[in-house]
């Protein structure tokens, strides 16, 4: 979707299982080839790692019903071009992610939203969109933009 003010919005809705965080690795991959962005800037790889990050934490701390039932993640891309990129994850949890604080060397998880932290120039949570029948919450990642490959924009 192209939105007035030059920025594009594609989104995608994945099963709340393992398998969704692959799935929204490639589909960010693809969409940030489509808007032109380079490859070969760690700045793809710092958008997929966070996707993979949030995605994972939705997955695993935020289904609200029986593995055996379905449930759904939500992954949004909102870009302008040559200015900022973000992320936004959305949940059937109204809990907030909460960072940790205090890990043991030997810990095996608790890093994801330190990791968050280095990879983007900010991050929030914020409820889910109004009109929704189900709460929730999204968790926005934020990232300043190089410019597309080339030179060129896709929205200008």
């Amino acid at each position: 979707m192209t939105r007035g003010d030059r920025t594009e919005c594609v989104e995608v809705q994945l099963e709340s299982q393992a398998p969704a965080v692959g799935e929204a690795r490639r589909f960010v991959r693809r969409q940030l080839a489509a808007w032109w962005l380079p490859e070969d800037d760690d700045f793809l790889d710092r958008v997929v790692l966070t996707t993979s990050e949030l995605v994972a934490n939705a997955v695993v701390h935020a289904r609200t019903r029986p593995a055996d039932e379905s449930e759904h993640v939500g992954v949004r891309l909102t870009f302008a071009a040559g200015i900022a990129l973000g992320v936004l994850v959305t949940d059937n949890s109204g809990a907030a992610p909460l960072p940790a604080f205090c890990l043991r060397p030997n810990a095996s998880g608790g890093r994801g939203l330190a990791l968050v932290s280095a990879m983007t120039d900010g991050w929030t949570t914020v409820p889910r969109e109004c009109g929704r029948s189900m709460p929730g919450k999204g968790v926005w990642a934020f990232f300043s933009c190089p410019k597309a490959a080339g030179g060129m924009s896709p929205l200008a």
